[in-house]
């Protein structure tokens, strides 16, 4: 794969563009355009389609002030390749672009549709994609929120051949109704570092699995933490991740929660997303574990709710909650906001909601 691969062209909402073709279309679009979110799309393909051989992009922010990094453009380019190629996608299939650009997971969307050939068929980053006007679509890419919205909303996600779904945790709720789903539907396991994802795992299907599958080429390992250690043929250097994983073979683990997120509480170390699982799958609930500075035990324990998950007293589901839980998961306080704070992305902002308690 050489430099020139990326200047061969992207049809974009059925219409095809060339390398001089995009270009110009897009500088238009950049003018022509009211809608912001179509904007920053045709930013990025005029930024792709430059002599700079590297993209700058910055990491999610979810546990920490987001940090820049310079993507090689070639890389990106092999980490779409063997996307497309282990999910069997080929030219002339229709991809849909419905996340944000100024995050990995949007960008890779139209790298792999580049290289790929695919139809890129646009819509707006919304909690709830609008999704009723597109027919057959091959390939998308979605994050939970998203999923879970257009499920309640009985949207047709049969449109769909092949979803990825990745940039947030997936609730035990979300993965229980994608089963019957009648869409070959991934979880995603990545970040920005490594161009987007390393591993998948398949969340429905005869193939439906608890761990994550590394793809070809990629070799994973631990450190002393138990955090994943990440080598890929398209990343120049090993990626040191903060993800909590148990290794069940040198191809596939099973992802336990971030490092970031650990909760020490009198010496006891709580992982906040085996909790959050925990509590879902018993009650249907879903909660956020936050450690809060104690005087005495160094962090407490706290379940923060939305308040449409709590139908009776705050006190009542405290005491429920602590009848159930393991004596090391019980919080001591249950606190009732109106709605998690969100980053662009619609992941849950741990550090924002911390703050707010």
């Amino acid at each position: 794969m050489t430099m020139d691969s990326w200047k061969l062209g992207l049809t974009v909402n059925g219409q095809w563009y060339n390398h001089r073709e995009l270009l110009a279309y897009s500088s238009h679009q950049i003018v022509s355009v009211i809608n912001p979110w179509e904007k920053e799309i045709y930013r990025f393909i005029i930024n792709w389609l430059s002599d700079s051989d590297y993209v700058i992009q910055f990491s999610s922010g979810t546990t920490g002030k987001p940090k820049e990094i310079k993507l090689s453009k070639v890389s990106m380019m092999q980490s779409a390749k063997i996307t497309c190629d282990y999910l069997k996608l080929k030219e002339g299939n229709t991809s849909l672009l419905c996340m944000p650009v100024d995050y990995i997971a949007g960008r890779m969307m139209i790298v792999r549709s580049m290289v790929c050939g695919m139809n890129m068929m646009t819509i707006e980053s919304r909690s709830l994609p609008e999704i009723d006007s597109l027919h057959h679509i091959d390939f998308a890419a979605m994050v939970p929120l998203q999923v879970l919205n257009l499920i309640l909303c009985r949207k047709d996600l049969g449109i769909i051949g092949k979803l990825l779904i990745g940039g947030a945790e997936i609730s035990t709720e979300l993965e229980n109704l994608l089963i019957n789903i009648p869409v070959e539907t991934y979880a995603t396991y990545g970040m920005a570092e490594s161009s987007s994802h390393i591993a998948l795992r398949r969340l429905n299907g005869n193939d439906r699995d608890k761990e994550y599958h590394v793809l070809p080429g990629v070799s994973i390992s631990t450190d002393e933490r138990g955090c994943l250690i990440i080598n890929a043929p398209w990343i120049p250097n090993r990626v040191n991740t903060n993800d909590l994983v148990e290794l069940s073979s040198k191809e596939s683990f099973r992802w336990l929660g971030r490092f970031d997120n650990l909760i020490n509480s009198g010496g006891i170390k709580i992982v906040p997303e085996e909790v959050e699982a925990w509590v879902l799958e018993k009650t249907g609930k879903e909660c956020l574990a936050i450690g809060v500075p104690d005087f005495k035990l160094g962090e407490k324990l706290v379940f923060v709710m939305e308040k449409d998950q709590v139908t009776g007293s705050p006190d009542d589901l405290k005491s429920e909650l602590n009848n159930l839980l393991p004596r090391r998961w019980k919080p001591k306080e249950l606190l009732i906001v109106q709605k998690f704070p969100r980053n662009d992305s619609l992941k849950i902002d741990r550090r924002r909601l911390a703050k707010m308690i």
